[in-house]
């Protein structure tokens, strides 16, 4: 009874899988979401089964439960994780989150070398980021693995005009650099004269102190030699008056 009860389980499971699938070609994500889960329910090992109902949360907008949903997926065996990492990338963009994006699709190309559309998106995440040496690496590797790409024109368009921006920014950067640099060299010879004019004052305002010095202490010896030539004249008239009061006696 209960083998019969499992065969009957995988049965209906199967068949809701189918008009899931038909709900999805025929454009009713809710409906197809519904039958998805039930899918899982009755199969929690069936990786197609959330692969198409992340793909039905996606086209509803629930692109975070579309995320959850892939996580899960790539722990399912049979499931291409590279498959389930540009997915997810996908949905990432959605919610305006171009860092995880960029880090699922470099997963992707991690698990899956030749997939020219996880190099195409992240290119395209790459020129929103303004990581356009990155974008063109890998434009030119979508073209290098697809040749005959459907967006060959388009994408070899975004090359050049991505490697012509790339050089005019090399350019401003270097007249940049070349300006900061000439700016910095006025400065230090700004500063050099500045300090050259602060020295040379500095050696002036010395030369007057000393000058001056020099002028005070030629004066205090003038003061000296006069005040001891003074008092030796003093001492000379005393004298003489003495010898004098000595002769009136």
């Amino acid at each position: 009874m209960l083998a019969l009860l499992i065969v009957a389980t995988a049965a209906d499971a199967s068949e809701l899988f189918e008009r899931g699938t038909q709900a999805l070609l025929y454009n009713r994500p809710r409906e197809a979401a519904t039958l998805f889960e039930q899918v899982i329910a009755a199969e929690p090992v069936n990786g197609r089964a959330y692969l198409y109902l992340a793909l039905s949360y996606e086209q509803l907008e629930m692109y975070e439960r579309a995320i959850s949903t892939l996580q899960r997926a790539e722990t399912m065996p049979g499931v291409d994780p590279g498959l389930v990492r540009f997915n997810i990338g996908n949905n990432y963009l959605h919610l305006g989150d171009a860092e995880r994006a960029h880090a699922a699709y470099t997963a992707a190309v991690q698990a899956d070398p030749a997939a020219a559309d996880s190099y195409l998106n992240r290119a395209n995440v790459n020129v929103s980021r303004e990581a356009y040496e990155e974008a063109v690496d890998d434009y030119t590797r979508v073209l290098g693995l697809e040749p005959e790409h459907p967006q060959r024109e388009r994408i070899e368009r975004m090359i050049a005009l991505l490697q012509d921006h790339i050089e005019q920014e090399r350019l401003r950067a270097e007249e940049e650099a070349r300006r900061l640099a000439e700016e910095q060299r006025r400065r230090e010879e700004e500063e050099a004269r500045r300090l050259a004019e602060e020295q040379r004052r500095r050696e002036e305002a010395e030369a007057r102190r000393k000058a001056l010095l020099n002028n005070v202490l030629d004066s205090i010896r003038t003061s000296v030699e006069e005040t001891e030539n003074l008092s030796a004249g003093s001492e000379d008239i005393e004298t003489d008056a003495d010898d004098e009061f000595d002769i009136a006696d």
